[in-house]
């Protein structure tokens, strides 16, 4: 078998995110997707012209990366310097694979949950462990450290997808003591929590967090999110891991919008919020 032979037979071996729907003409919405359909049409269409309307699609968006981690800086509390701007979580991830994995490596991932944790680490090259939680849903903190070994990356998804369990803060805080590598905690969900470690990662080196605009900000189709870590090597992964130009001057101007507009996106979480208590109430009563 030669070279390209070679390739091409791994290539097949991979495994590819599988989507419910191939598309849109026959389905009103996907619920596995947890798009925010409670965002009302109108003001997103209004949010989203606005913000095209002074961009000139024939330029580069230069000021974009600079623009969003200043407004994210100023929304969840944490320096500018830590936030790195991504083309969504799915880019977050494949840039944290290339970074920190490769051949040999360890990927440690609690599961069931997001696919693409896994997909993306063995492309990298690295050797995943699929750590089960515990049976009452609690995080598996022994199992990870004894599977992490000296190094590599645990994946850590809280809220869980697509479980939707927040994991003890206290058993997270134990992983990051403990595990010798890079925690990533995917808070894509975290609006819907009682907690997020974004300002941990002034004290913790060994923690990124990633954050999306996808979800409660129902910006999904601009596909745009961040990573949060440490001052000491955020701005070093930006400059040398992340694409010069990573994100649509667009989808910044929008998301830098809605975060001004925070009062009207509490309104729409709290919907959500209570309308997860309605669900759960009717299900336990089955």
């Amino acid at each position: 078998m030669n070279w390209m032979e070679e390739r091409l037979s791994r290539l097949q071996r991979w495994e590819g995110y599988q989507h419910s729907v191939e598309s849109r003409d026959s389905v009103e919405s996907k619920l596995d997707a947890n798009e925010n359909w409670h965002l009302p049409s109108a003001e997103i269409r209004e949010a989203l012209n606005t913000s095209a309307e002074h961009l000139d699609p024939r330029s580069y968006p230069d000021g974009a990366v600079v623009n969003l981690a200043k407004a994210v800086s100023v929304q969840i509390g944490v320096p500018s310097e830590s936030v790195i701007p991504c083309a969504g979580g799915d880019q977050a991830i494949d840039l944290i694979c290339q970074a920190f994995l490769g051949p040999g490596d360890n990927a440690v991932i609690v599961s069931p949950t997001f696919s693409m944790y896994r997909l993306r680490a063995t492309i990298a090259g690295a050797e995943c462990a699929c750590v089960p939680m515990l049976p009452d849903f609690r995080l598996p903190v022994a199992e990870i450290l004894r599977r992490g070994g000296p190094g590599g990356v645990t994946f850590i998804c809280s809220p869980n997808n697509p479980t939707g369990n927040q994991f003890n803060r206290d058993d997270v805080e134990r992983v990051l003591d403990s595990f010798q590598g890079l925690v990533v905690l995917d808070e894509a969900y975290v609006e819907f929590a009682s907690y997020s470690l974004s300002r941990r990662v002034r004290q913790r080196r060994n923690l990124a967090v990633l954050r999306t605009f996808s979800k409660a900000y129902g910006m999904a189709g601009l596909r745009l999110g961040y990573i949060v870590a440490s001052e000491e090597w955020a701005p070093e992964f930006l400059a040398k891991v992340q694409y010069p130009y990573p994100v649509s001057g667009v989808a910044v101007a929008m998301a830098v919008a809605m975060m001004r507009n925070r009062g009207r996106i509490e309104e729409w979480i709290g919907k959500v919020r209570n309308e997860r208590v309605w669900l759960t109430r009717r299900l336990r009563a089955i």
